[in-house]
Order: structure tokens, then C-alpha cells, then sequence
């Protein structure tokens, strides 16, 4: 569907599809999703939203009878549905789908059998340790059963695990990282997530999964822009390495998903990322003793114009794509062509 989206958008620049003919174009093209599209994306949205809804009820259940069940009562609930999970896992394989739902409600009820424990016995453990074992205990479900879902559900644990250990232990990292710990330590946690998910992927071909790799760059993204701007009013050391280091972001990221692949989503998110770092310094310069409404005036035109060039550039890129591509066919199409010219001379011969 997106391809031949994307060659009617090319045949409508191209002024080969006019207005008169668009209707008609649309529905060759088969874009607009029929009964059957719809039927698939329904089934599987209730499919998703049933498996997350099955594995939170078994918590709320055992929360809301809390003194109903004894706790072998509770455990076993929980432990069995676990194994019902994981056994559906294994015995549906043949239908992907169900597979991926069945193992990510394990991996859900996986946290709520360790909350339980530690409900149960009190046994003294930071909130940390728990998300911290439950993506331990859930990683070798993640490397057998190739979804990158659970990959991205790890990678949460792990910075939910982060922010609550920095709420404990601040006392040794505050010395390195000022206040801004809980930042710089997100960020270098997702940086080198994405990094590695990025190089990965070129080998594993299911982790080429574009929402996870794009909420893990909106989040990197966030995060040290956040930092660049906090360091553009502070003057601690730390903090001054925010700005070159979003400089490097950028560069790799422009390098990355412009000279050796594009993606138009990726570099949309650092021409944001620009815009506010830069509107940020104009604040910090206009808004110094000058008329608050001449400031105003001159920061909205700043914003404008930076949108507008970076629409510009992006599209500029979107349309050297699509040149690259036309390319590609011609070059395609000639060397077929060759290759019919060569059995016709051959059998001819």
C-alpha cells in the first residue's frame, strides 16, 4: 500500500494524473483500506488490547481479593497463568501473531508475580530491584522469540529501574553528574540502546522495526535537547558538555539517516530538535533588557523562518529520494532490456 502510495504521488507531480482521473487513480491503486483492512486491523487491535487487558486483570483480581486467598492461592494463579501463557506461546507458533501476544502477557505477568513476592514476604528490596530482575527474568524470552516489542518493553525496565535507583543513591552519582543525573544517565542509557539496536539490525532483520528504533530516537532526542537547553543558563562542567555533545548527536544522526540511509522521520526529529535550541538562545538574548513585544516579534520570525527552511530541506531530500528511485527502475528496466536482446541473439544464433 505505502509504494503505491507513493508511485501515485509520483504520477501526480509528474501531471499524469489530473484531477479529473485522481478519483479513478485512487481506487486502481488500491490505497484506501476495504472491508477486509479493516477487518485485519480490528481483529488485531482486539487482539493486543485483550492479551494486555488478560494479564493486568490477573493483578487487579488478586489486589482487589487480597484477603479472599491465601497466598499459595495467589501464587498459583499467577504461576499458572505464567505456564498457560508460555504454553501458548509454544503451541501456536504457526500463527505469529498469537505467538507475540501470548509471550508478551508472560512477560506482564512476570512483574506481577515478582510484586507479589515482595508484597507477600516484605522482604526489604527497593522498588529499582524489582523492574531490574524483571527484565533479567524476562531476557532470554526476548533473545528466543525475536519480537522486537520485548526488546523495547526490556529497555523500559531498565530506565524505570534507573530513575528509581537515582532516587536511593544519589548521594555517590550527584557528585559527577550535579542534578541532572536522572537525564544524563536516561540519555546514555538510550543512546547506546539505539546504537546498538541500529547496528544490529542490519543482521537481524526483525528488529527492523520502525516504531521501536523512532521511540527510542524521540526519546535520545529529548532528552539532550532538554540538556542543551538547561546548559545554555547553567555554567557547571558537566552541563557545558551538554551543547557539543548534542552537536555529535546531530552529526552522527545526519550521517546515519541522510548519507547512509534516509529517513525522513529521523531527520524531521533533529530539525525539531535545532529549532528549539536555537529558539532558546534568541530567548536568552532578546529576552535581556529589550522590549518584551519587540522580542516576541523577532523570535516568532525566527521560528517561522526555521521551520520553513528546515520543510524546505526535507523535502528537498524527499525528492532526491524519489529521483534515486526513478533511477534505480530506469537502471533496472535497461538492464532487462539487455538481457531479452541477449536470449533473442542467442536463440537466434
Amino acid at each position: 500500500m505505502d509504494s503505491h502510495r507513493n508511485e501515485l504521488i509520483n504520477l501526480i507531480e509528474s501531471n499524469v494524473v489530473t484531477d479529473e482521473t485522481l478519483a479513478s487513480a485512487v481506487s486502481l491503486a488500491n490505497i484506501t483500506p476495504n472491508s477486509s483492512h479493516w477487518l485485519s486491523f480490528l481483529s488485531q487491535l482486539c487482539l493486543w488490547v485483550g492479551s494486555i487487558a488478560l494479564g493486568l486483570s490477573v493483578l487487579f483480581f488478586i489486589a482487589f481479593n487480597w484477603f479472599e486467598f491465601g497466598r499459595f492461592a495467589k501464587f498459583s494463579l499467577v504461576e499458572i497463568s505464567i505456564v498457560a501463557a508460555v504454553a501458548g506461546y509454544l503451541f501456536v507458533k504457526g500463527s505469529p501473531l498469537l505467538a507475540k501476544a501470548s509471550i508478551t502477557v508472560a512477560a506482564i505477568l512476570v512483574g506481577v508475580l515478582l510484586a507479589l513476592f515482595g508484597q507477600t514476604y516484605q522482604t526489604g528490596a527497593d522498588p529499582w530491584q524489582l523492574f531490574i530482575i524483571w527484565a533479567c527474568l524476562i531476557l532470554p524470552w526476548a533473545l528466543t522469540a525475536r519480537f522486537s516489542i520485548l526488546w523495547l518493553i526490556c529497555l523500559v525496565l531498565c530506565n524505570t529501574s534507573f530513575v528509581l535507583y537515582i532516587g536511593v543513591h544519589t548521594w555517590h552519582l550527584t557528585a559527577f553528574f550535579w542534578r541532572d543525573v536522572a537525564l544524563w544517565g536516561l540519555f546514555a542509557i538510550n543512546f547506546v540502546s539505539l546504537i546498538v539496536w541500529q547496528l544490529v539490525s542490519i543482521k537481524c532483520k526483525w528488529l527492523q522495526d520502525g516504531f521501536s528504533m523512532r521511540l527510542i530516537a524521540v526519546t535520545v532526542a529529548v532528552l539532550i535537547t532538554t540538556l542543551a537547553i538547561i546548559s545554555i543558563g547553567t555554567s557547571n562542567i558537566l552541563s557545558n558538555l551538554a551543547v557539543p555533545i548534542w552537536v555529535f548527536c546531530m552529526g552522527l544522526g545526519y550521517w546515519v539517516y541522510r548519507v547512509k540511509s534516509v529517513e525522513l522521520f529521523m531527520l524531521a526529529i533533529g530539525c525539531l530538535s535545532a529549532i528549539m535550541l536555537i529558539a532558546t538562545l534568541f530567548i536568552n538574548l532578546l529576552f535581556n533588557g529589550s522590549e518584551i513585544i519587540s522580542a516576541f516579534f523577532v523570535l516568532a520570525l525566527v521560528i517561522v523562518g526555521l521551520g520553513a527552511c528546515s520543510a524546505w530541506w526535507l523535502n528537498c531530500v524527499q525528492k532526491s529520494i524519489k529521483v534515486k528511485l526513478l533511477d534505480q527502475d530506469c537502471d533496472k528496466k535497461e538492464s532487462l532490456q539487455e538481457q531479452v536482446k541477449k536470449e533473442i541473439q542467442h536463440e537466434s544464433e
